[in-house]
């Protein structure tokens, strides 16, 4: 399977002459450096993972779906933030986002002989 990468809505995806998101014909190999999607999200879980992501050293590109200005006026509860990090980076990004979103569960014991 080839993967190919859209420079215009930075979306991967598999072998084929147009991107599946935007429709563009400008598609080619994915290169290291290329910006990649990652994950869209509200704004404060973005955040938290944007940190955890630097923390992770892993570079991060954030851009709002519905700009500044429309966020100040409508609220932060319609806004979604879309996450892009580089290509050499997004599968250490992607194990990130699965960990982030999908905690694993830590049992205590509890001692009841107290």
């Amino acid at each position: 399977m080839i993967i190919m990468y859209c420079p215009n809505c930075r979306t991967l995806f598999n072998e084929s002459p147009r991107c599946p998101v935007c429709g563009s014909k400008k598609v080619r190999a994915p290169l290291p450096e290329d910006a990649c999607f990652l994950i869209e999200t509200a704004p404060i879980p973005g955040a938290m993972l944007k940190d955890i992501l630097e923390q992770n050293k892993i570079p991060v590109l954030s851009t709002s779906t519905i700009g500044a200005g429309m966020a100040m006026r409508a609220g932060s509860m319609f806004e979604r933030i879309r996450y892009y990090v580089r290509y050499d980076d997004l599968d250490e990004a992607s194990k990130i986002v699965h960990e982030f979103s999908h905690p694993a569960v830590v049992s205590e014991e509890v001692d009841t002989n107290e």
